[in-house]
Formats: structure tokens, sequence, C-alpha cells
């Protein structure tokens, strides 16, 4: 799988001149880019009480839910 990532990283490259965590390190960086992670969508779990609050009271000003009584 390195080769395919790194085409100078035969066996006998990483066998006499890498060490373990190099290799790991190579490795995960060339995944990350061949597999790039998807992006997390912004929802209202990820929102502060004071920005909550403000959704809402923008959500009641524009007529679309009401005001608890």
């Amino acid at each position: 799988m390195m080769a395919i990532l790194y085409p100078w990283a035969t066996k006998e490259y990483l066998l006499w001149h890498m060490s373990f965590p190099q290799i790991i390190m190579y490795h995960t960086m060339g995944m990350e880019a061949k597999y790039p992670q998807p992006k997390k969508k912004e929802t209202l779990l990820d929102k502060s009480y004071d920005e909550l609050k403000a959704k809402r009271e923008e959500l009641i000003e524009q007529g679309l839910i009401e005001r608890k009584t």
C-alpha cells in the first residue's frame, strides 16, 4: 500500500531507512490524502445556549414559530 501512495517507499527502503513511527506517520498521511473525511454538518447540538436563544428569537420575529405564553 505504501508503494501505491509513495513510489519511493519500497519494502527495502522502509526496512532499512525508516523507523516504525515514521512508517505509520506516512501511512496515516497518505490515507488521509487519498480518502479525506467528509465535512461535518453544523447542527443545533453544536451551538451554545446564547446562540440557540438568538436563533429562536430570530424565528419568532420572522413569524415561523410562536412565542410561548
